[in-house]
């Protein structure tokens, strides 16, 4: 029995002057000229930053929107990608505890930071959500004194982001101990490729739509239109064919058609001149590192 594809879902669309006002208060505004120290050191190289996430999920889940709430989840997608990078690589002294929660990013983008513009309509904007994480935080999906964040919910990200409401008090100061310390606009394929190979992730943010049939090499063509935001979570500059892997957040069935480097079911592969021409010129794509953990249980829960 063929599975059912899940309906795409939206919820980007693009904003310079909230683009201009991040990129205003921020000490490394660009990723390019402020990481000169590792230009050029992805070439080459491939990096597959889910496969650190699957070492504490098992599978990697590619997770399924209810709403227009998709900038939400690109930068749960980038969050996650990083935090397991830094246990893993860098041998940080944190854990891992659970996934980064959707619902509070949205309210705090969209609330917090985006002062309730929007009304009661779904959406936000990439650079809300870049700044969302950076000045607001994150949040696990675990039980909280007064709110279960473990499941998902659609309803809760709609009532959390309407005008007025936000992420409750209680739980934003938990979520200020979690943000994410360097957010920079990343604006070309060798910008991001670099990133990538050092540990980073990135949210990216676009009109650009594809296909939904994978080619022989894992890749989709550009087709249509999605105002959507999605996340990289890996690199591979050693391959003919240059490219990133995009998760998106539609579940595991949407596209289908051969994958390479075991990449989860809902991923794609997207050409460096795709990435380039098409979504980083929309200026709204943002790389993310230095997240703010939890520190061990124990002395050292490291993965070697």
């Amino acid at each position: 029995m063929a599975k059912k594809k899940t309906i795409p879902r939206f919820g980007w669309s693009p904003n310079p002057h909230a683009v201009n006002e991040v990129l205003s208060q921020l000490r490394n505004p660009v990723f390019g000229p402020c990481a000169y120290q590792i230009k050029g050191s992805g070439a080459g190289k491939v990096a597959l930053l889910w496969k650190y996430v699957e070492r504490f999920t098992g599978n990697y889940n590619v997770r399924t929107q209810a709403i227009g709430d998709c900038v939400s989840f690109g930068v749960a997608a980038a969050v996650d990608a990083v935090k397991a990078t830094e246990i893993c690589v860098n041998g940080d002294m944190e854990e891992w505890v659970a996934e980064t929660a959707t619902e509070p990013i949205y309210a705090a983008s969209r609330v917090e930071i985006g002062r309730g513009e929007l009304g009661t309509s779904d959406g936000s904007y990439g650079a809300w959500g870049a700044r969302a994480a950076k000045e607001i935080g994150t949040l696990v999906r675990i039980q909280y004194p007064n709110c279960d964040l473990r499941r998902y919910s659609g309803q809760r990200a709609k009532q959390w982001g309407n005008p007025g409401k936000g992420v409750p008090d209680e739980l934003e100061l938990t979520m200020r101990e979690h943000p994410i310390r360097t957010v920079s606009l990343v604006t070309t394929y060798e910008e991001a490729r670099d990133a990538i190979s050092n540990g980073y992730a990135i949210t990216i943010a676009s009109a650009c739509g594809f296909m939904t049939t994978r080619d022989s090499e894992g890749f989709l063509k550009p087709s249509g239109k999605w105002p959507h935001q999605m996340a990289i979570i890996g690199v591979d500059d050693d391959y003919r064919r240059p490219g990133v892997l995009v998760v998106n957040s539609w579940g595991r069935h949407w596209v289908d058609g051969p994958k390479r480097h075991d990449q989860p079911d809902g991923t794609f592969w997207c050409d460096a001149d795709v990435l380039e021409q098409k979504i980083l010129r929309e200026q709204d794509s943002w790389v993310f590192g230095d997240y703010e953990g939890f520190p061990p249980k124990k002395l050292d829960l490291r993965i070697i």
